[in-house]
């Protein structure tokens, strides 16, 4: 193939919503700047204000739109939240980048299970109700993509960091 007549239209998001989890920081907002500069308005959500004009400004420069809602992730209600709150700003929802995560460190003789439920509830129920809730919506429209990020301690393991492995 002649790369001349390679176009990067073919990776555009112009016209796509979506929802990042934990897209007001570090890799979570990566992702949120990366989808907004391939064309994708923003629905991001994080457990506090943190970082929010930043992240703001840094969409809005791409020309894209962009909303945040302050929001823990455990929350039995979180994900039907999320989701209706992401329609009724955008109506409807493209790509879901299930990003935020969290880790406890303890040896795991001494590993707590307040410790392993709070993990293992944002790091893996959250991703799942909110991707189920996101998936009815996607499944009606017809098309969606969702994406889990994960950790490379998910295949190592770790002697200190035994939820967040799991």
């Amino acid at each position: 193939m002649d790369l001349s007549e390679f176009k990067m239209d073919y990776f555009s998001l112009n016209g796509k919503v979506a929802i990042v989890t934990g897209g007001n920081s570090g890799i979570g907002q990566g992702y949120a700047v990366a989808l907004a500069e391939a064309g994708a308005d923003l629905f991001i959500t994080a457990h506090s204000e943190r970082n929010w004009q930043e992240t703001r400004q840094l969409i809005e420069d791409k020309g894209k739109r962009v909303t945040f809602i302050a929001i823990d992730l455990t929350d039995e209600t979180a994900p039907e939240k999320i989701v209706q709150a992401c329609l009724k700003a955008y109506g409807k929802i493209d790509i879901l980048v299930n990003n935020a995560g969290t880790i406890r460190r303890a040896p795991i003789l001494e590993y707590s299970r307040k410790d392993w439920e709070e993990v293992l509830n944002v790091n893996l129920n959250a991703v799942y109700y909110l991707s189920q809730k996101a998936a009815q919506v996607m499944a009606d429209q017809g098309s969606g993509k969702i994406i889990n990020v994960t950790s490379m301690l998910s295949f190592q393991g770790g002697k200190n960091t035994v939820a967040y492995a799991a």
